[in-house]
């Protein structure tokens, strides 16, 4: 769970079983998944089975533009136990390193296969922080 693809299900119009179908027609698992207002114009995100990446990038090439993102460069990879407060450690450790680089958190992928230790793989991406201004008349 070390690559996550980003990419925006709009192949006119937007449809995210179409880019679903692609990826299953390629025999491309997914071990991870997420995203918001996906069919309006977000991105929907993913992680394919390891070994599985460029296949899923060569599947969704022809129709649509899809971004390979590595972990520790473009996003937080956490994992997780079944423990209380696992989530929260993740995102406190991905918001002080937000600080630093002036980024928010956008959206966060949880996996649906452990690994060889049964933890489960948190993805945490995020963004540039929009400026904060002062408001007009201030």
């Amino acid at each position: 769970m070390h690559q996550q693809i980003r990419v925006v299900p709009a192949a006119s119009p937007s449809d995210l079983a179409k880019l679903l179908a692609v990826l299953a027609a390629k025999k491309v698992n997914l071990v991870a998944a997420g995203g918001g207002n996906i069919e309006l114009g977000e991105e929907f995100a993913f992680v394919p089975s390891e070994g599985q990446e460029q296949a899923a990038m060569d599947a969704l090439a022809k129709d649509y533009q899809p971004r390979l993102l590595n972990a520790g460069v473009d996003y937080k990879l956490c994992w997780l136990t079944n423990d209380v407060g696992q989530l929260l450690e993740c995102i406190q450790s991905a918001t002080e390193e937000n600080l630093e680089r002036g980024r928010k958190v956008k959206d966060i992928l949880i996996g649906v296969e452990p690994d060889e230790e049964g933890r489960i793989g948190v993805q945490v991406y995020s963004v540039d922080a929009p400026s904060e201004e002062a408001p007009v008349g201030a």
